[in-house]
């Protein structure tokens, strides 16, 4: 197969979420661009609540400032004194924002009563955005994109703190992975290091040669969205016209070559939720396909206008499956919701940074670089819910 060379830096945020009449550079126009994929570092944020702290002390009495500052210390690398000097800045602090940060705050606090007696949790499943290209644009991505890109060297450095912390499951993302010529030694040396490895690709480049060098994976997971171009292209974008062609033929080449270690990914919206029995049909007439896994999507980054055109709930996809079900009793079909998502992820960038993210808007919390920082204590931080970590599937399909 020959594709087209269309890899991107995906945009995150959204523009349109902005407040175009602020002022550029102001702390304001900062705070809504800390996303951005140049930003989202600590560095950045360090600056920013120095300046916000500056802003305040000559400004005590200003409900959008302590917000701000209380938000931003939260998300750069915490701890569990500033979640308390957050909670100050929140006390009767009539800014909208305010109930949904004091509700982090308090499983904040939780988390961090529980270790100190059972002490800090242990990680056992990463998902790593090893590579920030992709070849398509996502609508409402939530992937954290960061602009750097670890070398070869570096991240086996960082597949040695995992095996050595006692990590069991790495699921490697994006971006595409497969973008990125080092992945294919990378996986190596991680199954080597006695880890089970996932890829997470668009299958875009995918290759029987590749495939080849894939077959110590403990699973590959491709996506597929539509039966039609017009129903894929709803969320799942390319400058490619025959991006669906294209994705099917990932799946036909894993049949040809007796790789049975697949499993697709579709992302349920309003917008193709009429299609998903035809999508059923199409992915497990595949001999390849071990597991078919339907997210519903996650509107946490999307415009208004945007969650009105795909947002759909829970229940309306749950009854769609059960349909489904019953049409193939012995395929192993999973529903991930949003209501089970937050803080999931314990996800590792491409620049070694790590984060995890809730439910909301900008909630993207930076907690540390596996390139600088000790692993224990990235994993000690007090925003990881190690439950909720716990409920992730692991990497190896269960038929």
């Amino acid at each position: 197969m020959s594709r087209l060379d269309i890899s991107i830096l995906p945009p995150h945020p959204p523009s349109a979420g902005y407040d175009r009449s602020l002022a550029r550079g102001s702390i304001a126009d900062d705070f809504q661009r800390r996303l951005e994929p140049a930003n989202f570092n600590p560095g950045f944020f360090a600056a920013l609540i120095q300046r916000t702290e500056h802003a305040l002390a000559d400004t005590p009495g200003v409900p959008e400032l302590r917000y701000q500052l209380a938000f931003l210390l939260l998300q750069n690398n915490t701890s569990p004194a500033l979640v308390e000097r957050a909670a100050e800045l929140l006390t009767h602090n009539p800014h909208p924002g305010t109930e949904r940060l004091q509700t982090l705050i308090d499983g904040m606090r939780q988390r961090t009563a529980k270790a100190a007696t059972a002490g800090p949790g242990q990680v056992r499943r990463v998902n790593w955005s090893i590579h920030n290209r992709c070849p398509m644009a996502c609508r409402g991505c939530y992937n954290a994109f960061v602009d750097g890109q670890v070398t070869y060297d570096q991240a086996t450095v960082i597949v040695d703190k995992l095996a050595a912390h006692g990590v069991m499951d790495v699921v490697l993302a994006g971006g595409d992975p497969l973008l990125w010529t080092p992945v294919l030694d990378v996986i190596d040396h991680a199954v080597g290091a006695g880890l089970k490895v996932a890829l997470d690709t668009t299958g875009y480049t995918l290759t029987e040669e590749r495939l080849t060098r894939l077959g110590r994976l403990a699973s590959l997971r491709l996506p597929l969205d539509g039966t039609t171009p017009q129903i894929q292209r709803a969320f799942r974008r390319s400058k490619d016209r025959h991006l669906t062609r294209a994705l099917n033929e990932s799946l036909d080449l894993c049949d040809r070559t007796g790789f049975h270690k697949v499993r697709v990914h579709t992302v349920a919206s309003r917008a193709n939720l009429h299609d998903l029995a035809a999508i059923a049909d199409n992915v497990l007439r595949h001999d390849c396909v071990r597991q078919w896994v339907v997210f519903q999507w996650w509107d946490r980054r999307a415009t208004a206008a945007l969650r009105e055109e795909l947002h759909i709930d829970a229940d309306s996809i749950r009854a769609e499956i059960t349909r489904i079900k019953e049409k193939y009793p012995e395929a192993d079909i999973v529903l991930a919701d949003t209501a089970v998502r937050e803080f999931l992820n314990w996800m590792i960038l491409s620049s070694g940074q790590v984060v995890t993210f809730g439910s909301g808007p900008d909630e993207e919390f930076i907690l540390g670089n596996l390139l600088t920082d000790d692993i224990t204590t990235i994993a000690g931080h007090p925003i990881l819910d190690h439950q909720a970590m716990n409920r992730g599937m692991p990497v190896t399909p269960r038929r």
